[in-house]
């Protein structure tokens, strides 16, 4: 009776104990978040209202087969961002065919930045979409965002890695990461082309000011 006694009052004491030691980290998960949300901020590079988009901006290595067109629609837009324009791609194009969007404006981040993400409309035809960034040392990195084999809205966001080079090597300098242009793979059940489409709605990044160096060594 005693050994039952003695085992219900160290339970008594330590179960307290463990359920707070596994509320912990979800508290300080919790907590991180909050922090960072407060840190980070979501601006917008290209929300295709104002900006003129003509097939100018559309560039494809051109075979007896290939087409392609883009232009900015105003039918049926995005249901967020009380959106009005958003830029219609369409391609006749094979697997394999690769095509590049160049923006009517340049697009940079001058802060550092953790994500890009682009509002997508799919028709599910599974084309792959990558963004070309350039980071502040002049080198160009391709971005997956992922494919289109979706159908409707979706917005597609990568983060950027750590090999991306952001800071620059002197505080005082201020250089900026650019996107250069978006590139469509495209991807379907043949070799033989076929019509594909989607639709591109806001361009987007989630960033925070850089560290600047305001400590003076004059002391």
């Amino acid at each position: 009776m005693k050994k039952i006694f003695a085992c219900f009052i160290l339970l008594f004491f330590i179960l307290p104990a463990v359920s707070q030691d596994a509320v912990e980290p979800e508290k300080k998960a919790g907590e991180a978040e909050q922090v960072s949300q407060s840190v980070y901020t979501e601006i917008t590079l290209e929300d295709f209202e104002s900006t003129q988009y003509t097939d100018a901006n559309l560039k494809f290595v051109k075979s007896k087969e290939q087409q392609a067109s883009l232009a900015v629609r105003d039918q049926y837009p995005a249901e967020f961002n009380n959106s009005k324009k958003y830029l219609g791609v369409k391609l006749y194009a094979k697997k394999g065919d690769t095509y590049q969007i160049f923006p009517a404006k340049p697009l940079e981040i001058s802060k550092y930045c953790r994500s890009i993400s682009v509002w997508v409309y799919g028709k599910k035809f599974s084309g792959e979409l990558s963004i070309m960034l350039q980071d502040v040392n002049g080198t160009t990195h391709r971005l997956t965002l992922g494919n289109t084999a979706f159908l409707g809205w979706k917005k597609l966001t990568i983060n950027l890695p750590t090999k991306i080079k952001q800071q620059d090597d002197y505080l005082e300098k201020e250089n900026t990461l650019k996107i250069l242009h978006i590139q469509y793979r495209a991807a379907n059940n043949s070799l033989h082309p076929e019509w594909q489409y989607f639709y591109i709605d806001d361009i987007t990044a989630t960033v925070r000011d850089k560290y600047k160096d305001r400590q003076s060594d004059d002391w």
